[in-house]
């Protein structure tokens, strides 16, 4: 009774201070900004946001979700990419795998991936989303327990296709939670921040994989079941504290005093992407249908992720091939996760300095289109000099978490942003179907045809890039030769379930 008397209360203390018509209420209610207190003595008598308390705020926010984020992400890439480092420990020899089969076994994670990404996509927006991230998290360290047991060729491809089912879900829930609690040009730097653990990753993986390289090899216990038992046990606990930590909005973030609340609210006011609202509404799924950005997204992710399902699968293989053992491929393997840490860095410098996604976006591709010409020009006595192009080539992730944040600050409404967000992956899982594929065994060791592939499709990805940058300019010049700034709007439209479209005082960022 007590919490349902505050909640009201908040409710039109919050439409008191930004003069909301009681026509809203229930919208307000809908959209998820109301906070719930123990008692009406712990609800702020005034409301006032300054600058002071949203420093303090963000510094909360940033000090408890960047390392729930990162770490999550972290193990994310670390477990879907194990198969890179399994087959450094000699997984191909033990399970007897020929031909295409290897192959198969990278693009079956993503084909689970791509069955998965609608059902996530629904249940993300009806059920509370960081509980459900962190139980897809303990299911899939589990899943990868079961690694350990496989015997043939059948069992692993089960084993990677639970995997991808699982872990598909969690790009969307950080988009989606990135979206929540920042703003947009805050989003460039904590997407960016999150993703970038994908390269921490790839330095992880060539450590564990260089100390289980040097330890005697045990008939009892392989040295790839090794690598899948410890991975499965510190993701298994990691999901149990993703469970217990992690916020799903910033109305329900326990974390956070009744005020901060209330402050974290009223941050995300100028983002303009809404609320939390459960319901799907089909005028909005039609929307995002005839919206052309929605088939750029899906063009830029599967491009890129067409050279990135080659690499991400081949890395150890294609290293090796330069005329290195497999110790020392363990270790200068991790100079791809170094160089694409580094990219990140300055691609969020560019982002930052420009003020716009796609020129830093569009940079890396083409960085990464002259790592792939070095990987292919220079001749195999040169191997330093391939392995520096190869490096060069993990520029490319730079564009994901622009992209990641572009999404989340350009799509307004509920059901949009999900159906937006369910295309982007499955781009993204269609390109690494694609993507090891390109790597056919007769053109072995040199896959010159994958890495023409692998240049041609960083072409597309930028293509796509400017192409939204395009819609978004186009867009936003016609609203303002229209002179369309809101008039007519509610007070507290940034809170209802509007699509960008909708909102006529919504610009687009670039």
């Amino acid at each position: 009774m007590q919490d349902s008397m505050a909640e009201k209360s908040l409710t039109a203390d919050l439409m008191s201070s930004t003069g909301t018509s009681l026509d809203s209420k229930k919208d307000i209610e809908n959209s998820g900004i109301v906070t719930s207190y123990e008692s009406d003595s712990e609800k702020p008598e005034t409301y006032v946001l300054t600058e002071e308390d949203n420093k303090r705020v963000l510094r909360k926010l940033d000090l408890l979700l960047m390392p729930l984020m990162s770490a999550t992400v972290l193990l994310q890439f670390l477990d879907k990419t194990s198969l890179n480092y399994a087959n450094l420990l000699g997984i191909q020899a033990d399970l007897g795998l020929h031909s295409q089969q290897y192959s198969w076994l990278g693009s079956i994670f993503y084909i689970g991936y791509l069955a998965a990404s609608p059902i996530h996509g629904y249940f993300l927006q009806k059920v509370h989303l960081s509980r459900y991230t962190a139980c897809n998290v303990v299911i899939w360290g589990i899943v990868l327990f079961l690694h350990a047991a496989c015997y043939n060729y059948a069992g692993m491809v089960t084993c990677r296709l639970f995997l991808g089912i699982l872990e598909a879900g969690i790009t969307p829930s950080f988009i989606l939670l990135t979206g929540r609690f920042y703003r947009r040009q805050e989003q460039v730097i904590r997407t960016s921040f999150w993703f970038s653990m994908n390269g921490w990753a790839q330095i992880l993986g060539g450590l564990i994989s260089y100390g289980i390289l040097g330890q005697a090899e045990n008939d009892s216990l392989k040295r790839w079941k090794q690598l899948f038992l410890v991975l499965g046990a510190i993701t298994v606990f990691f999901g149990v504290v993703v469970f217990f930590f992690m916020p799903a909005d910033p109305a329900t973030a326990k974390f956070l005093t009744p005020r901060e609340r209330m402050i974290a609210v009223e941050r995300m006011r100028e983002v303009k992407t809404g609320g939390i609202h459960k319901e799907f509404k089909m005028s909005q799924f039609w929307e995002s249908v005839r919206d052309p950005r929605l088939y750029l997204f899906f063009f830029a992710v599967l491009s890129a992720n067409i050279s990135n399902g080659g690499v991400t699968n081949f890395g150890s293989q294609i290293i090796s091939n330069f005329g290195f053992s497999k110790r020392d491929t363990a270790l200068i393997g991790m100079s791809t996760g170094a160089s694409e840490c580094v990219w990140i860095l300055a691609g969020v410098l560019i982002a930052v300095y420009t003020k716009t996604r796609v020129a830093a976006g569009v940079f890396s591709y083409v960085v990464a289109i002259i790592g792939g010409i070095l990987m292919i020009a220079l001749p195999a006595s040169d191997k330093a000099g391939r392995m520096v192009g190869y490096a060069i080539c993990f520029a490319y992730p730079v564009a994901s978490p622009l992209l990641y944040s572009w999404l989340s600050s350009c799509v307004s409404g509920s059901t949009k942003k999900i159906v937006f967000n369910v295309v982007l992956q499955l781009g993204y899982c269609t390109g690494n179907i694609i993507g090891p594929q390109t790597y056919r065994a007769k053109d072995a060791p040199n896959y010159i045809p994958a890495k023409i592939t692998l240049i041609a499709m960083f072409g597309v990805a930028s293509a796509c890039m400017i192409g939204i940058s395009l819609v978004h300019l186009a867009e936003n010049r016609s609203r303002e030769r229209k002179q369309e700034f809101g008039e007519g709007e509610p007070q507290d439209v940034e809170f209802l379930d509007w699509t960008d479209k909708e909102m006529r005082s919504f610009r687009y960022p670039y």
